[in-house]
């Protein structure tokens, strides 16, 4: 009788952490024909270890100021918990962009669906218009998103303002360091605009 065993060969890892840099998880990448994850382990402050999956379905990971995960592929975005506990939030149609509000109070997901704000805990708090570029202030308190060539920007959920731009050609969408204005870099330029009542500046 003979007997074939088959051994993973891990090709390379890669680490990420959190922006406070008190969580950390190394990923480590293997596979045949197409690369995969073959486990993602999350450490704590103190290197302590927290949790290993095995083989998750998911690529991508951002790990926030308090541990909790969220983890996608191409066409699904995850959340998991303190202990690893995963749950589907999202079947991605065509996604975009990810990223946490300064704060980390809030997470996006952006498709062609639209903007999707969730809290620390995974639930989903916030639905937006779907946009290119997306960018927050702290806790989400004023959310600025730009589709073609319009900014959209909203105040606790609601629309706040509209405003047409001069060119669809945006390279990047950002808030002040003092949050009160918002700044759309340009091929050629920026248009700035305040915060609270969308005037340009």
């Amino acid at each position: 009788m003979i007997v074939i065993t088959a051994s993973i060969i891990v090709l390379f890892t890669s680490t990420a952490s959190s922006d406070n840099g008190l969580f950390h998880a190394i990923v480590e990448y293997g596979g045949g024909a197409e690369l995969s994850v073959e486990s993602f382990t999350l450490y704590g402050d103190s290197n302590e270890l927290l949790y290993t999956k095995s083989k998750p379905v998911t690529h991508t990971f951002y790990i926030g100021n308090t541990g909790v995960v969220y983890a996608l592929n191409e066409k699904q975005l995850y959340f998991y918990n303190h202990n690893g506990e995963e749950t589907l939030l999202k079947d991605l149609n065509c996604a975009n962009a990810f990223g946490f509000s300064p704060d980390h109070e809030l997470f996006f997901a952006s498709d062609r669906d639209g903007l999707f704000a969730y809290s620390s805990g995974g639930e989903l708090i916030y639905t937006f218009t779907p946009g290119r570029l997306f960018a927050s202030t702290d806790k989400g308190k004023i959310i600025a998103i730009i589709s073609t060539d319009t900014l959209f920007v909203y105040e606790d959920g609601k629309q706040k303002f509209i405003k047409q731009l001069s060119t669809p050609y945006i390279r990047n969408l950002s808030f002040s360091d003092d949050q009160k204005s918002i700044i759309v870099e340009l091929p050629s330029g920026t248009e700035v605009f305040d915060s609270e009542t969308g005037e340009r500046r």
